[in-house]
């Protein structure tokens, strides 16, 4: 199976129970349905779910202010792992219109996401000391510049 058998689309209220299964199986602490509920319901948030078929196997969410995406989650279930479901769900927030620049914060130990994010073009701006919990770990702080990704990613491949 390559990446191309994953396609992204917005993400929708319908999949909310999808989003709570791989919230589950990622995250330490997982949000729940109505912190789901509550995300959608915000004029200023948006997510995308990577599918295989019909089967939803990620998500990645945003809350945009002022041209800036701050993503939220991105998780993909065990078992979709390196097929490109994060990658597209990166794509995806870049090209998200009025997005100048995704921010997020990573577990210092998640070389696997911060490796994802780096090849993507995310740079690494700082720490944020304790921000985790259970276990309590320092996050990187990284950002995206948007425009410059767009501009690299302009036939909508993933080849910079």
């Amino acid at each position: 199976m390559t990446d191309n058998t994953i396609i992204t689309r917005l993400a929708r209220a319908d999949d909310i129970p999808d989003l709570c299964r791989i919230e589950a199986e990622c995250f330490s602490e997982p949000w729940s349905e109505s912190s789901f509920t509550e995300f959608f319901g915000q004029s200023y948030s948006t997510a995308y779910v990577a599918l295989h078929g019909d089967t939803v196997v990620g998500y990645a969410g945003m809350y945009i202010t002022f041209g800036e995406g701050n993503i939220t989650n991105v998780a993909v279930s065990y078992r979709w792992r390196r097929l490109g479901a994060g990658r597209r769900l990166i794509d995806s927030l870049a090209r998200h219109d009025g997005v100048d620049r995704l921010l997020l914060e990573v577990r210092e130990s998640n070389l696997p996401a911060i490796t994802l994010y780096k090849s993507c073009g995310f740079v690494i701006d700082g720490t944020r000391r304790g921000f985790y919990s259970n276990p309590r770990e320092d996050a990187f702080l990284m950002s995206l510049d948007a425009g410059l990704y767009r501009a690299r990613h302009m036939s909508g491949s993933d080849e910079a």
